[in-house]
């Protein structure tokens, strides 16, 4: 077996650390010694629809969505020490719609709030949970599709709407949302 010189393996590093800069997805580069490599751009990515997966596969990942919201929402409910630079003017907690024929069930107790996302034809799509500071929430999520992402939302001054956008870790994209009561 051939050994790999040090300068290939700065370069390997090198080559890698570039593309997660830019958001490309690492495939296949061969290089000497037979370490391979390769680059794509997050376009390659397979589409993630709700209707590829089974029936059977989507409803056990569901049924594992619905435990961990519930786990969430008792966390949430749980007593929270909020100093007074923490505390929320606004109640959010209850059912939220966003485009299309989607809703958001947000549970709130003082500055912590869960989020569950709910698409009437295929039944939970997402849970996550954050905090809010201000006007501003920033929540952590998980998708039926078992990938993470973040979402960033502010809250208007009349408190009826969450206005911001959700990053899927996975892919990177970005989606606008905004949601109404």
């Amino acid at each position: 077996m051939k050994r790999i010189k040090p300068i290939w393996v700065v370069f390997l590093l090198i080559i890698i650390s570039i593309t997660l800069y830019f958001g490309l997805v690492v495939r296949e580069l061969t290089l000497p010694g037979g370490i391979r490599l390769s680059l794509n751009d997050d376009e390659t990515l397979p589409e993630r629809n709700i209707e590829d997966l089974s029936s059977e596969e989507l409803g056990k990942r569901q049924a594992e969505l619905k435990k961990q919201f519930q786990e969430l929402e008792q966390k949430v409910k749980q007593p929270q020490v909020t100093l007074p630079f923490q505390r929320v003017n606004f109640d959010l907690n209850g059912t939220w719609y966003g485009s299309g024929t989607l809703s958001y069930r947000i549970v709130q107790n003082g500055n912590i709030i869960a989020l569950q996302e709910i698409n009437p034809a295929y039944g939970i799509a997402s849970i996550g949970t954050g905090q809010i500071q201000g006007q501003s929430i920033a929540l952590d999520y998980q998708t039926v599709y078992n990938t993470q992402g973040v979402a960033n939302l502010t809250v208007s001054p009349d408190g009826r709407i969450l206005e911001g956008t959700f990053t899927d870790t996975y892919s990177g994209h970005t989606t606008p949302v905004k949601l109404n009561r």
